[in-house]
């Protein structure tokens, strides 16, 4: 009995164990500070984009889409004005080339 009860134990511990995992590694809120650098995409390749541009491209593939660009006012406003290529998305080339620096 005491080994069944054990064997037991050991289950729901093991199988908790991805829980204590997932809560002790909780997704950052969301905050007015820029997230970390991550790796720019093809089209910030050689050239360093502006802090508001890496806060506007949430899932930091080097462009920001109209929905991504939401999060701004003006740049929303200005949408069709920073997509010089007409794409539909603005990289971080064609953002600095429009935008004044900050």
């Amino acid at each position: 009995m005491k080994t069944r009860t054990r064997l037991a134990t050991l289950c729901v511990v093991l199988a908790t164990l991805p829980l204590g995992a997932i809560a002790a590694d909780p997704a950052p809120p969301m905050s007015s500070t820029p997230a970390p650098a991550a790796t720019p995409g093809p089209a910030a390749t050689g050239a360093q984009a502006a802090p508001i541009f890496e806060q506007l491209d949430g899932n930091r593939d080097g462009f920001v889409t109209k929905d991504e660009a939401k999060r701004s006012a003006d740049v929303t406003a200005r949408f069709k004005e920073l997509d010089a290529d007409r794409d539909g998305k603005i990289s971080a080339v064609e953002f600095r080339k429009t935008m004044p620096a900050k």
